[in-house]
């Protein structure tokens, strides 16, 4: 790439953040799994959006996309049960509670509000299904930019210290794998 074309991108960049971000939030459709596959993990064979759209198949809870000129930007699931983490549930009553997960947005579009309109949708939800509060792990050190906007949204840490997550994924190459992350448990009243 010359100067003058990565100055052009870099101008249209700017361009981009100056101007408002249209998005439409709404929940995941099976026609558009692919779609977000291919956008968000296209590194793996896990099938993460097929399962988190089963989750919405079955009424618990939705999966939700945010997109802009028909393009998906970010998703959060949004589970209408707390987390089922033991440590969790060993000294919170999740009750009533909404637990967020799999949050995303694509590096193109961070940091102009994606995230923040996902969870007031889907605190919005969450509230008129009858829930009382919200949660959602963050890494404890990995992801400071993401534990500041849950924050500056209200959410607070549980106050139980950090603890580890796992899971498995499948790669390209159709090899399974483990990995996990320290994380914390944040909350807000609804």
């Amino acid at each position: 790439m010359t100067k003058e074309e990565a100055a052009q991108k870099d101008g249209r960049i700017e361009e981009m953040d100056k101007q408002a971000l249209t998005l439409e939030i709404k929940p995941a459709e099976a026609s558009q799994l692919d779609v977000l596959e291919h956008k968000f993990d296209p590194d793996t064979l896990s099938k993460n959006h097929y399962r988190r759209y089963e989750v919405q198949k079955q009424g618990e809870g939705i999966y939700l996309i945010a997109w802009h000129d028909h393009t998906p930007i970010g998703h959060f699931l949004l589970r209408w049960s707390g987390p089922q983490d033991a440590h969790v549930m060993k000294y919170m009553d999740v009750t009533k509670t909404a637990y967020l997960e799999a949050g995303a947005t694509h590096v193109d579009y961070q940091r102009k509000g994606v995230a923040t309109a996902l969870i007031r949708e889907a605190e919005r939800l969450a509230k008129a299904h009858g829930c009382t509060q919200i949660g959602l792990k963050v890494g404890s050190t990995d992801n400071p930019g993401a534990k500041r906007l849950y924050k500056n949204l209200g959410y607070v840490d549980w106050g139980q210290g950090e603890f580890l997550i796992s899971w498995q994924y499948i790669d390209s190459n159709g090899n399974a794998g483990t990995e996990s992350e320290i994380v914390i448990y944040m909350h807000k009243p609804l």
